[in-house]
């Protein structure tokens, strides 16, 4: 369950607005999370007192946040046990997505269940991406029974470097340059804004919607137009002092190595980058075009390819290694495309993790194989746009 983390001990000292604001998102995702919850089970799951949750679920209510349902007694004997959960008419959340070659909405419930998606051109200006946004919804929101007015938080993935308050500072991809995103969509968009690098949102889905759901420490490196990473600290995603924490692609895994698209040498992304992936499985076998032809020649016994996707395993394995003598995390998520090469990775990965990783450590970290990252829906738009309604200093407040 996603949890805000705070200081027990400051709680005396804190505004009581504020720590109500807290108990508040804490009772939202709980409600997310366990649709069909009584309220004294919301009580129990979040450690907030019975008075504190009757206040803030009267506030949901006032809202539209929730329902009320009759569910079957919990015996042979009583009344029938009273439920509550978000409401499917509560609003919108709006992700999204500039990816490689287009630009990707995806127009989810309140509680993160994605309704629709559209596809259009990536812009090639940053100007340019305002009127696709407001095409883009206007499509998704003609099979809705609500307008778009009850979009209420929206979450924009970025790939490259993004400081804190999601300004991009620099996308080799779009070739992108200081770009304020909020900024930019504010005169189109009436709710708030919420942009990050597309593998911080990754993260953050991971653990609201995927295989980390209650786990507050773990690491994840994601294969995508680059190779990217996540760090997952303390049940929030860590972002360092300006947001450009978890570059875990720019780690060196040879010294003078292939020159990488940020101008250093060596980088994982020099060798797992799918572009140079297919690249360099060019070489061993003419004819291949794509990262399914990768897969279709190791899959075919191609020997040359099998053996490059066991070298880059090791690549991975060196990073990861490094991350878990430093870290200690109790897991590690590979997702995107290393997840779907993971078959062929896999031996080359743990190879070099049981000869660089520590023991004690290794034998603590639970390596998962994203399933959320090859849905055909990407979720990270959708995490952001979450995390930003539920936010303490969200304008729309759950509880001010």
């Amino acid at each position: 369950m996603f949890e805000i983390q705070f200081n027990y001990r400051a709680v005396k000292f804190m505004n009581p607005t504020y720590l109500r604001q807290i108990h508040a998102s804490q009772i939202f995702h709980a409600l997310r999370a366990h649709p069909n919850i009584s309220q004294r089970e919301l009580g129990v799951l979040t450690g907030c007192d019975k008075s504190t949750v009757s206040v803030i679920i009267k506030r949901f209510e006032t809202m539209g946040l929730v329902e009320r349902t009759q569910g079957q007694p919990r015996g042979t004997r009583g009344r029938p046990q009273e439920s509550l959960r978000i409401s499917m008419s509560s609003g919108f959340l709006l992700g999204v997505h500039l990816e490689f070659e287009q630009l990707v909405l995806v127009l989810a419930t309140l509680d993160g269940q994605p309704l629709d998606s559209w596809q259009g051109p990536l812009p090639v200006e940053p100007a340019a991406l305002s009127p696709l946004l407001t095409e883009g919804i206007a499509a998704l929101m003609q099979g809705q029974p609500q307008p778009a007015a009850e979009i209420r938080s929206v979450g924009v993935c970025l790939p490259g470097l993004v400081k804190m308050g999601g300004g991009l500072v620099y996308s080799p991809n779009l070739d992108w340059r200081d770009v304020n995103m909020a900024e930019l969509l504010a005169p189109h968009l009436s709710v708030p804004v919420q942009a990050d690098n597309d593998t911080n949102a990754a993260t953050l889905a991971e653990h609201l919607f995927g295989d980390c759901a209650g786990i507050d420490d773990f690491l994840l490196i994601q294969g995508g137009s680059g190779v990217g990473g996540g760090l997952f600290m303390d049940g929030r995603v860590y972002r360092g002092k300006s947001g450009f924490a978890g570059e875990l692609g720019h780690q060196k895994v040879i010294a003078n190595g292939r020159p990488c698209n940020c101008g250093a040498m060596g980088c994982l992304s020099a060798y797992l980058s799918p572009g140079v992936l297919v690249e360099r499985a060019g070489y061993c076998a003419p004819g291949i075009a794509s990262l399914a032809d990768v897969q279709a020649a190791a899959d075919a016994g191609d020997r040359e390819i099998q053996g490059l996707l066991d070298e880059s395993g090791g690549y991975v394995g060196l990073v990861l290694s490094n991350l878990i003598n430093a870290l200690n995390p109790p897991a590690v998520v590979l997702s995107g495309t290393l997840a779907q090469l993971w078959p062929w990775l896999e031996p080359g990965v743990r190879r070099s993790l049981n000869e660089n990783a520590l023991p004690a450590m290794l034998s603590q970290v639970n390596i998962i194989i994203s399933r959320l990252s090859t849905a055909s829906v990407p979720s990270g738009g959708v995490a952001l746009a979450l995390e930003g309604f539920t936010s303490l200093d969200a304008s729309e407040t759950l509880f001010g």
